[in-house]
């Protein structure tokens, strides 16, 4: 948003340049350009600041070096419109780069360009907003090019200098050009939209002839040739199995294929298990690699299944997961051979085979205290305690100031699993604490659950038991809606029978332990509707503490006992 207001106010400049001096429109020019530079260290890039009216002027200005795109814009009749007032964004390709592209058509003037040709290389390099190059990223630009497919945005590296790249065909070599009507950045080679649907790019592969039979046999082919004029519903994303991949699973060919998978006989039908394959390798809309890393679960072509990703490094990783406490490794996604932009959408390969698991709701023991950013750093992961800042910890937020990490044999974690557990400041109208924290659940199975919260009960101030002091009222929520019972971390549970206990919403969850102040509270029942990691959302709802301990968080199905099982200090569960 910020190189979008810079842009913006550079705009007002140009639309008022009549109005005041050339020398000081130059001076507030260059202050902001220099401005902008500041911002700019990582990638050495050139930037120009012009008191041109417009881009198609701009061009023609510099005959030497972009005459040849300002013909493709004459012959595509769109030198009129870039010679109005507008915001735009175009990439211009060098006299050079031109001439290039034109060879490639056995052509040697942009003059020989058909009006439709023209207007194909001319929209694929305009945008119709403003973008500078902080608005560059690994994968699509945030916004459609005019003849309706994404460019994709990287960094090359060639003789040690790093650059811009556009569509792995073009080098950025002078950027953020403001002009009278938007920004143009500089590129060495003309842009090639894709001419293929994802169907076509599928089958023209030869390493994927056995999963485009497969798409063929499960009528997808069909609709992923489709161009959807509407921009809604045109794009989808599929990950391919090459031949030699299949091959490592011992599928050999489609025949192979469709006797271990398809358990009806028709793989069309949207039960048969070779359908659900071919559905679980295809995402609705666009999703480039920096929009797979940068979200932890996908939805499918299978209604409410996901695949859940991760980046390990530099690995990017589907379904890589742990589940009841084991770790089920993922599957890598090949860099070199995705991010493959098509008419309709985007197309990457997976370096192993993977299908669709389908589970039975189980119960999730999630101990809140045990994460990957404390298992670092074992000189404190069951040793000793340790306060997290915000933003230290993958996948979760909170409002201000720290979290911490509680271990020890005696005190409030004498009683607690493992000995440890997560101290969480919450209160309203409190500079020192948070009035909320998000985080993100281990994988839960689609179904009904109970949800449990246990915790070790305590005041920061005043007496457990006894009226006075310290309380707390948090609210619960998972994926935005809200548990019906709120927790109160300042009380204990009430005395009675495991029966009684239950029956009001309680249990003793520690095996051995008869302290009430270790205790499970029952704050409701969710439905998850996708196999995949929830948001689970604590609110302060009334008062406040430092001192709210919480040990697990338990999702059993509605259809299991809630009490058991139960957890020892050592570490243990007990049936």
């Amino acid at each position: 948003m910020k190189s979008f207001l810079d842009s913006y106010s550079i705009f007002n400049f140009n639309k008022v340049m009549k109005k005041i001096s050339k020398s000081l429109f130059i001076l507030m020019a260059s202050i902001f350009g220099s401005l902008y530079l500041l911002g700019c260290t990582e990638i050495q890039i050139v930037e120009t600041t012009t008191t041109d009216v417009n881009m198609y002027s701009y061009l023609r200005k510099y005959p030497d070096k972009y005459s040849d795109f300002a013909t493709v814009l004459d012959r595509a009749g769109y030198a009129s419109f870039l010679d109005a007032y507008g915001a735009y964004t175009m990439f211009v390709p060098t006299n050079a780069g031109v001439q290039a592209f034109l060879k490639e058509m056995n052509k040697t003037s942009a003059d020989q360009l058909t009006v439709e040709e023209a207007k194909d290389i001319a929209k694929i390099h305009i945008i119709r907003d403003t973008l500078t190059t902080k608005s560059f990223k690994d994968g699509k630009l945030p916004l459609i090019t005019m003849y309706g497919q994404y460019l994709i945005g990287g960094v090359s590296f060639n003789n040690g200098v790093s650059s811009f790249s556009l569509n792995r065909q073009a080098s950025v070599i002078e950027s953020n050009i403001t002009v009278g009507n938007g920004i143009l950045h500089i590129i060495d080679k003309t842009l090639k939209p894709a001419k293929l649907s994802l169907s076509a790019m599928i089958e023209s592969n030869p390493n994927y002839s056995i999963f485009t039979q497969a798409l063929k046999e499960t009528g997808y082919y069909d609709s992923l040739k489709v161009v959807d004029p509407d921009l809604s519903k045109r794009w989808s994303t599929v990950i391919t199995e090459s031949n030699a991949v299949l091959g490592n699973a011992g599928i050999t060919s489609y025949d192979v294929l469709k006797k271990r998978y398809s358990n009806t006989g028709n793989p069309r039908l949207k039960t048969d298990s070779l359908n659900l394959y071919v559905a679980y390798h295809i995402l609705p809309g666009i999703k480039y690699l920096a929009d797979i890393i940068s979200s932890a679960s996908h939805l499918t072509k299978i209604p409410l299944e996901v695949v859940t990703s991760k980046l390990d490094g530099q690995t990017v990783l589907l379904n890589d997961v742990d589940f009841n406490g084991i770790h089920e490794q993922g599957i890598e996604l090949d860099r070199n051979l995705s991010d493959n932009a098509s008419t309709n959408g985007v197309l990457h390969a997976a370096n192993a085979h993977f299908v669709v698991k389908f589970r039975k709701p189980t119960p999730i023991h999630w101990k809140v205290s045990d994460f990957p950013e404390i298992r670092k750093l074992p000189a404190y992961f069951r040793k000793q305690g340790y306060a997290f800042a915000m933003e230290s910890i993958k996948d979760w937020s909170w409002q201000m100031n720290t979290i911490s990490y509680v271990y020890g044999t005696g005190g409030v974690t004498a009683t607690t699993y493992f000995n440890d557990c997560l101290q969480i400041p919450l209160g309203l109208g409190n500079a020192a604490r948070s009035n909320w924290i998000e985080m993100k659940t281990p994988l839960i199975v689609k179904g009904k659950y109970k949800v449990w919260l246990c915790y070790r009960a305590q005041k920061q101030s005043g007496t457990l038991g006894t009226t006075g002091g310290s309380v707390n009222v948090v609210q619960v929520s998972v994926n935005g809606d809200p548990l019906p019972r709120p927790v109160t971390f300042t009380d204990q549970a009430p005395t009675g029978t495991a029966g009684e206990l239950e029956s009001l919403g309680w249990k003793m969850y520690m095996n051995n332990v008869t302290s009430l102040f270790a205790c499970g509270r029952l704050l409701g029942t969710v439905d998850i509707k996708t196999t995949d990691r929830h948001t689970l959302r604590m609110q302060s709802i009334s008062g406040g503490q430092n001192t709210n301990n919480v040990d697990l968080i338990q999702f059993i199905p509605v259809d299991m006992n809630q009490l058991s099982p139960k957890f020892t200090q050592s570490g243990l569960m007990v049936p």
